[in-house]
C-alpha cells in the first residue's frame, strides 16, 4: 500500500494502552518499554510480561514475575538464553505490525502452553505433528531467569 509506514514506537504505545490502559508504557527514542500482568486464560496463574522494542528490531518479551520454573534438568521449551521467550517463527513478525496483535496475544498463548506443560511435561504448542519424544526433547533449552529493569 503505498505511503503506509511502520507504527513508531509512539503509535505502539498508544495502541497498548489503548488496549491496556493499567499497563506501564516507557518510550524515549525509537525504545518501548511495556509491562503488564496477564492472565492468559480464567484458569491461569497472573504472569507479568515485559516487552522490550527498539524501532525495527524484533521486539522481546520475559516474564517478570513470577519466575518460570525449568524442569529437573534446568530447561524450559521455547526460550532463548536470554530468558526471553520464543513465540513465533521467523517471518511471523515485521515491523509494520502491531504489537497488540502480535507478541501480546503470542505471548499470552506461550503462557498457556507453558502451563500445560508443567502440569504435564508435553509441550502442545507446535502441533500434533510434534509431540514424539525427539521433538519435545528439541524443543528444550537451558533457561537463564532474566533480570528485570
Amino acid at each position: 500500500m503505498a505511503g503506509r509506514t511502520n507504527p513508531n514506537v509512539a503509535v505502539q504505545a498508544l495502541a497498548l494502552k489503548r488496549l491496556f490502559p493499567n499497563s506501564q508504557v516507557r518510550i524515549s527514542a525509537g525504545y518501548l518499554l511495556w509491562r503488564y500482568p496477564v492472565r492468559p486464560c480464567q484458569a491461569s496463574d497472573i504472569y507479568e510480561l515485559e516487552l522490550e522494542y527498539r524501532q525495527g528490531a524484533t521486539p522481546k518479551v520475559k516474564v517478570a514475575t513470577p519466575q518460570l520454573v525449568p524442569n529437573e534438568d534446568g530447561l524450559l521449551p521455547h526460550v532463548w538464553d536470554t530468558g526471553h521467550l520464543c513465540v513465533h517463527q521467523l517471518g511471523d513478525w515485521n515491523p509494520g505490525q502491531l504489537l497488540t496483535r502480535t507478541f501480546v496475544p503470542w505471548s499470552m498463548e506461550w503462557l498457556v502452553y507453558y502451563e500445560l506443560w508443567r502440569a504435564t511435561g508435553i509441550w502442545y504448542g507446535d502441533g500434533p505433528d510434534r509431540l514424539d519424544s525427539a521433538s519435545q526433547r528439541g524443543i528444550l533449552h537451558p533457561y537463564i531467569q532474566p533480570r528485570v529493569n
